[in-house]
């Protein structure tokens, strides 16, 4: 071999492959556990059915620890704890993890110092393989010295405001091959949301691939197209208790479907979106004993019968209207009777 056919074959083994915009991502939603501040039962299972797929990025969209999201006041050792818990177990994966808040993770001004000082601020842009990935934050953000917890109106998101628009519209205008927008709650679920007027032509416009939502219901998982964006939800349950899935018919629905997560993978100007679910064989959930204990426990007996007829608070109100009405129009027949029966007499008395 001569010098310079060596000096040539030295320089190729030392440059960098070549971009051809091959990659893979994984996108993750909804994985916190319950209110005892323990993690997901299986998620041992979820992370190694991720790290057995080897993808070059996992992207993870909120509700991802239980938070205190219920207690008046937040104490912001207990949510360190909560997350040095989490990050222990994902520090198992060996590829990039990226994330953004859930109205578990946010909901007040410590947690949100807590996610800042831990995660970073958003929104936030990466960049791979020629591919944009823009993270945004749907969860009430709240300012410096308001000191409200989890307003109720902000439980489904609050819409993006003009900052976050404006970086969507900066970051777009970027050259890129494909761009994807990850976020938690699902802004779009409503056919007259904000998000249709505001938001998604600047997404049409600039062809955006999909946007990405991790919040758990309606559904755990849904998709739509419009003008070539995909909208995507995936979501991951906890094992719910009997006595909610008993008592909750929403709980019952959502608990029939499996969980997922999305294994996304790119190739050049090909995007495959592939939906895998996570935990049918191994949790339990979708056993006959199962079933039974949740839709047939105490079947045909007089308390099951009660049970269904008085077991949620919209059934409740409705039969105590029923039984006041019954008792007032019973009441009234009692009294025309009682009237009808004294007159009678009173007539009998004189004859």
């Amino acid at each position: 071999m001569t010098l310079c056919a060596a000096l040539t074959l030295a320089t190729a083994l030392a440059a960098p492959p070549e971009d051809d915009g091959r990659f893979s991502f994984v996108v993750l939603g909804h994985l916190r556990g319950d209110r005892n501040g323990e993690l997901l039962q299986n998620l041992d299972e979820v992370l190694g059915e991720v790290e057995r797929l080897k993808p070059d990025l996992v992207f993870l969209c909120g509700d991802l620890i239980w938070g205190d999201i219920e207690a008046p006041s937040t104490d912001a050792a207990a949510i360190r704890a909560d997350w040095d818990a989490l990050d222990a177990r994902l520090a198992k994966l060996s590829m990039p993890v990226h994330r953004v808040p859930g109205n578990h993770d946010v909901n007040d001004v410590t947690t949100r110092d807590v996610w800042r000082e831990r995660y970073g601020d958003l929104p936030t842009a990466i960049e791979h393989e020629g591919s944009r990935f823009l993270l945004l934050r749907s969860v009430w953000w709240p300012d410096d010295g308001d000191t409200r917890k989890h307003p109720d109106e902000f439980i489904r998101g609050k819409n993006l405001d003009d900052d976050q628009i404006a970086f969507l519209a900066r970051e777009l205008a970027t050259p890129h091959r494909h761009a994807f927008v990850v976020m938690h709650h699902l802004l779009w679920w409503d056919e007259n949301a904000g998000w249709w007027k505001k938001v998604h032509p600047q997404l049409a416009s600039a062809r955006v691939d999909a946007v990405f939502g991790g919040d758990y219901g309606p559904l755990k998982f849904s998709a739509d197209e419009r003008d070539g964006v995909k909208y995507l939800q995936t979501s991951i349950e906890n094992v719910i208790s009997l006595e909610m899935l008993r008592t909750r018919e929403l709980s019952r629905q959502l608990s029939a479907q499996f969980d997922n997560f999305l294994l996304v993978e790119v190739d050049g100007e090909n995007v495959r979106y592939d939906v895998r679910t996570v935990g049918a064989l191994s949790t339990g959930k979708f056993s006959p004993q199962r079933f039974r204990a949740i839709n047939e426990f105490d079947k045909d007996t007089f308390a099951r019968k009660l049970f269904k007829r008085f077991s949620t608070p919209d059934r409740l109100v409705t039969n105590l209207a029923l039984a006041v009405a019954a008792s007032f129009v019973a009441g009234l027949v009692c009294a025309g009777a009682f009237v009808f029966l004294r007159r009678r007499a009173a007539r009998g008395g004189r004859g």
